[in-house]
C-alpha cells in the first residue's frame, strides 16, 4: 500500500448514490498527489461501461463529461471491473467509515494500522 485514504459523504442515502461521488474523489485524489499512470478497478459494473462506452450510456452523459474533465488530467489511466474480493483491503477501509464510526477524512502512505497485518499477510500471498 503506497497511499489509502478515506472519506466519508454526507446526504448520501445508498450504495449506488455513493459510487459518483466517490469515484470523482478518488480521481481527484490521484491528480493531487501526482499519481499520473493508474488503473482503476471498480467493483460497479456500471461507470466502467459509462466511461469507455459513453454512446451506449446516454443517461450517464453528465456524469461521463464530469468523470472525463478529471481522467484528461491523468497521464495515463485504465478503467475495468474488478470483484470486491480483489482488493479486501479497500473495501474494509471504506466499511470503516460506515461500521468503524472512522468519518475523518485522511490521506496517509503505507497501509493504515489497524489493518497491517491484513496487508502483510496479503503480501506473502500473493508472492507465492
Amino acid at each position: 500500500v503506497l497511499i489509502h485514504s478515506r472519506r466519508a459523504f454526507s446526504n448520501i442515502k445508498s450504495l449506488e448514490d455513493a459510487k459518483y461521488p466517490g469515484l470523482l474523489w478518488s480521481v481527484e485524489c490521484f491528480h493531487f498527489h501526482h499519481l499520473n499512470r493508474i488503473i482503476i478497478a471498480l467493483d460497479d459494473s456500471t461507470f466502467p461501461k459509462v466511461i469507455l462506452r459513453p454512446i451506449a450510456w446516454p443517461n450517464f452523459k453528465c456524469q461521463h463529461i464530469q468523470i472525463m474533465a478529471r481522467l484528461e488530467k491523468l497521464e495515463r489511466w485504465r478503467v475495468l471491473k474488478e470483484k470486491r474480493s480483489s482488493n479486501r483491503g479497500a473495501f474494509l477501509i471504506a466499511q470503516s467509515v460506515i461500521k468503524g464510526g472512522y468519518a475523518q477524512s485522511y490521506v496517509a502512505t503505507g497501509a493504515p494500522f489497524w489493518l497491517l497485518d491484513f496487508f502483510e499477510n496479503e503480501e506473502r500471498l500473493s508472492s507465492f
